[in-house]
């Protein structure tokens, strides 16, 4: 039997989110990060509990550390994305969004949270851009792709 590299994937990363513990991001399901060291993984951690508190400069600081330390991390770089849209500076977001992308094309989170970026600057299609890349990651369905469809849904109706 040949097995999808997605399903693999998206196994590896049900199972790491598993073990990490509950999500903690807004929408995400998976919070690992790729660290060698225990002061990184607590850089990581001090963000996303910032991010949860909603302490932008925070966050970005922290991440901003985190990246730094393991910059080939796509999901330090996702949450320093998030971080910034959440700030309003959509110029950093897309950035570090297309820096997490770049190191992992197939980071489920970064398509969620560009394409609800891309909403709050009204470009629905790049939002669709993002959606339908993500049916193609998660062709099983994810939560990633549920929430931003419901969010496009959302958009188009108040708009």
């Amino acid at each position: 039997m040949v097995r999808h590299p997605s399903i693999t994937l998206a196994a590896a990363a049900l199972v790491a989110a598993a073990l990490a513990g509950p999500a903690q991001a807004a929408g995400s399901t998976d919070n690992t990060s790729n660290y060698d060291s225990a002061d990184t993984n607590e850089t990581y951690q001090a963000g996303m509990d910032a991010a949860n508190a909603g302490n932008w400069d925070l966050a970005i600081t922290k991440f901003t550390v985190a990246t730094t330390e393991a910059p080939d991390d796509a999901e330090a770089f996702n949450m320093l994305a998030y971080s910034y849209r959440n700030k309003g500076d959509y110029d950093q977001a897309f950035h570090y969004y297309e820096k997490a992308l770049a190191l992992d094309p197939d980071n489920a989170n970064a398509h969620e949270y560009v394409g609800e970026a891309y909403l709050a600057v009204d470009d629905v299609a790049m939002a669709e851009q993002h959606l339908a890349k993500l049916e193609e990651i998660c062709w099983l369905g994810c939560e990633q792709y549920d929430e931003l469809d419901e969010a496009i849904d959302g958009y188009k109706a108040s708009h």
